[in-house]
C-alpha cells in the first residue's frame, strides 16, 4: 500500500468535486461497505471493497466484483468502518471521508472506534472545511488565523498546554478530564499545537 490511504464510508457526501480534490492516484482507496458509491460517483476504481455487504447494491459489487479486491467479512462484532481500518495497517496517513456529519450516533461511534486503536494519531475523519482527530500523543497542525478548534478530553489528561491558539488551557480551571469543555478555541497564528503527557483526546478543527 501506498503510504496514503483513503477510505470512504457510507455517510453522504455533498460534494464530489471536492472529494476527487482530496484524492490523488497513487492513494490507495478502500470503500467501506455502501462507501463503494462514492467511488463509483468518482469514477474511480477502488483497491478494496470491504464490509457485511448490507447497504451496498449488489449492482455495484457486480461492477466492481472483477476491478478490485472484494472482501465479503460478516464479523458483526466490528463496524465496516474498523473492517476498512483492518486493510490500513502499514499507512502513514489515513483519512477517512463520509464517515461524520450526518448522524450522531454514527459520529461518536467512530471516535470510540478510533480511541481503542494502539496508534489513532495518523488518522483524519474529513468534511468539507473540517477535520476531526483522535489523539494520544502531542499534536501541532497548521491553519488558518481565526480557524475554529475544539479540543474534548475522552480520558484523563496530563499537562495539557496550548500553543498558538486563543484559549489557554487553564482557562477553564477544571481537571482536564471526560466531561471537560474545550469547546470554541480559535487558532491565533497559522500553526497550533497541542502537548500534553498521558491520555487521549478529539480534537474538533472547523475552518
Amino acid at each position: 500500500m501506498s503510504s496514503k490511504t483513503i477510505i470512504l464510508a457510507g455517510a453522504h457526501i455533498d460534494d464530489y468535486d471536492w472529494l476527487g480534490q482530496q484524492i490523488n492516484r497513487r492513494d490507495t482507496v478502500i470503500c467501506a461497505d455502501s462507501g463503494a458509491r462514492h467511488a463509483k460517483a468518482l469514477d474511480i476504481v477502488p483497491d478494496i471493497i470491504i464490509g457485511d455487504f448490507d447497504s451496498i447494491d449488489q449492482s455495484l459489487l457486480d461492477f466492481y466484483g472483477d476491478q478490485c479486491a472484494v472482501i465479503h467479512d460478516e464479523d458483526q462484532n466490528k463496524t465496516d468502518l474498523m473492517k476498512a481500518l483492518d486493510q490500513t495497517s502499514h499507512s502513514e496517513i489515513v483519512e477517512i471521508y463520509g464517515a461524520i456529519g450526518q448522524r450522531a450516533d454514527h459520529d461518536f461511534s467512530n471516535y470510540l472506534i478510533l480511541k481503542e486503536l494502539d496508534k489513532p494519531d495518523n488518522i483524519i475523519l474529513k468534511s468539507i472545511g473540517e477535520t476531526r482527530r483522535v489523539v494520544k500523543s502531542s499534536i501541532t497542525f497548521n491553519g488558518v488565523v481565526g480557524d475554529k478548534i475544539g479540543v474534548f478530553p475522552l480520558s484523563k489528561i496530563t499537562n495539557l498546554v496550548f500553543s498558538g491558539l486563543k484559549y489557554p488551557a487553564h482557562a477553564l480551571p477544571q481537571a482536564h478530564e471526560f466531561g471537560w469543555n474545550g469547546a470554541c478555541n480559535e487558532m491565533t497564528q497559522k500553526s497550533a499545537s497541542i502537548t500534553f503527557n498521558n491520555g487521549i483526546l478529539l480534537i474538533t478543527h472547523s475552518q
